[in-house]
């Protein structure tokens, strides 16, 4: 009896806390300004759930909201955001990748001229981590 109320407080913890998870959130913004030109968006993740957006300049940023999968299953989202003429200047980014259950994860990433810039906290400015690829 000595140990059943510890174990029992201990299981309603995990299994609550559980239920309180905030959901994770990549968002992608177009911050194209030389242009101007639309931001091209297909994302999937692990599962095979697909999304395609076209993300106006200066428009609201494109989210994706979502919960973690179960351990022992890893969570990914990977997206392709290309822009320019003929969707010529593009990356092929993984957005998202976790190994076990996290909770309100934030990923940020941003279109500008020069590359794509990313930020993990809404405190913390983004930076400069990929430039363009181009097409052939």
């Amino acid at each position: 009896m000595n140990r059943l109320i510890p174990f029992v407080f201990i299981s309603a913890m995990f299994f609550g806390l559980n239920e309180g998870c905030k959901q994770n959130i990549v968002k992608i913004v177009n911050q194209l300004y030389s242009n101007r030109s639309n931001l091209l968006i297909d994302c999937s993740d692990n599962k095979g759930k697909l999304i395609s957006y076209l993300l106006s300049f200066n428009a609201s940023e494109f989210n994706i909201s979502f919960r973690d999968y179960k351990w022992p299953q890893e969570t990914r989202w990977s997206c392709t955001i290309s822009h320019g003429d003929n969707y010529n200047y593009y990356y092929d980014l993984q957005v998202y990748h976790a190994n076990f259950p996290r909770c309100g994860q934030l990923r940020m990433w941003i279109a500008k001229d020069d590359g794509i810039w990313f930020t993990r906290r809404y405190e913390n400015p983004p930076g400069f981590v990929l430039p363009w690829k181009t097409r052939v």
